[in-house]
């Protein structure tokens, strides 16, 4: 799909009113996805920009310091960890954005959100977690042939400057609803285990479902770009250790990675599915409300 690209926000866009505005209604809780999580994410959602930073710390003499945001903060990170996660800015071409703004719908005064793509996000909940794993187990859950990647490197102290270890899992559907078998891959010196939106704690080692839903992205009209209502993913680095960044973002690696993976794997696998349906009929609107918790006049 070459009608957008996907990138990351940078530290001036944080200061401008929109993204202000955003931050103090997000407030203090987290907006960071099941699979984010499961992946290594900081539980408070905290995620990549695109900018170098220059808090005076041992990092930044070395150019090795990116800032990430967290509760619309900013602070530094050492560009070769891998616990900020991704929280996408896609720019599409001026022909997708006025078809998105056909679809979008306002959540508050002056603030829009539309649905677009689809990636994994939340768990199943328990009773699906059974049902699945057993046609699993006996061969009877279907694969779309579509494969989601994701770093496989052990979320620890000491593995800074191991490189990307891409592990694929696979997509399955199920009545419809699609859904990746993926593991827990947090950092236990960091996370510890985390508590996940179906009510379950887990920790490191155990295998779940997640859902394969539709992205909600909220409208930066000024920009004319999406800015994900919600942290994706997690354990990805930003760049490779040793490697100094000088704000060349199109040189690093996360560029690399959303270019390469994350970009192609949002585009929808060719199963008809509930989640495949982007238009702004009311039960498409009734769905958006409800998954964010809001409930529509």
């Amino acid at each position: 799909m070459d009608d957008f690209e996907l990138t990351l926000i940078k530290e001036e866009d944080s200061e401008r009113s929109f993204f202000k505005k955003l931050f103090i209604i997000e407030g203090k809780t987290p907006h960071v996805t099941d699979l984010a999580l499961l992946r290594g994410a900081y539980k408070k959602g905290s995620f990549w920009t695109s900018s170098a930073h220059d808090f005076d710390s041992y990092e930044i003499l070395y150019n090795y310091s990116v800032g990430a945001l967290s509760r619309g903060k900013m602070f530094d990170v050492a560009c070769y960890m891998r616990n900020p996660g991704i929280r996408p800015f896609l720019i599409p071409s001026s022909n997708l954005y006025e078809s998105l703004l056909n679809q979008k719908i306002e959540i508050l005064p002056g603030l829009y959100q539309v649905p677009f793509l689809e990636y994994p996000q939340k768990v199943a909940s328990n009773s699906e977690q059974f049902i699945l794993k057993e046609k699993l187990d006996s061969n009877e859950l279907p694969t779309t042939g579509k494969m989601y990647t994701f770093d496989n490197t052990r979320l620890e102290y000491g593995n800074e400057d191991v490189s990307f270890e891409g592990k694929e899992y696979k997509e399955y559907v199920e009545k419809g609803q699609k859904y990746i078998y993926v593991d827990n891959h947090i950092d236990l010196e960091i996370n510890g285990s985390i508590v996940l939106s179906n009510g379950c704690e887990s920790r490191f080692g155990d295998k779940l479902f997640v859902k394969v839903e539709p992205v909600l992205w909220w409208i930066d009209e000024e920009k004319k770009a999406l800015f994900a209502t919600e942290t994706l993913l997690g354990g990805i680095q930003f760049q490779r250790f040793n490697i100094p960044y000088n704000d060349d973002f199109y040189n690093t690696f996360m560029k690399y990675y959303l270019n390469n993976y994350m970009k192609k794997e949002l585009v929808p696998s060719m199963v008809p599915s509930k989640s495949e349906v982007f238009d702004s009929s009311p039960t498409l609107q009734r769905f958006v409300y409800q998954k964010r918790g809001l409930t529509k006049k």
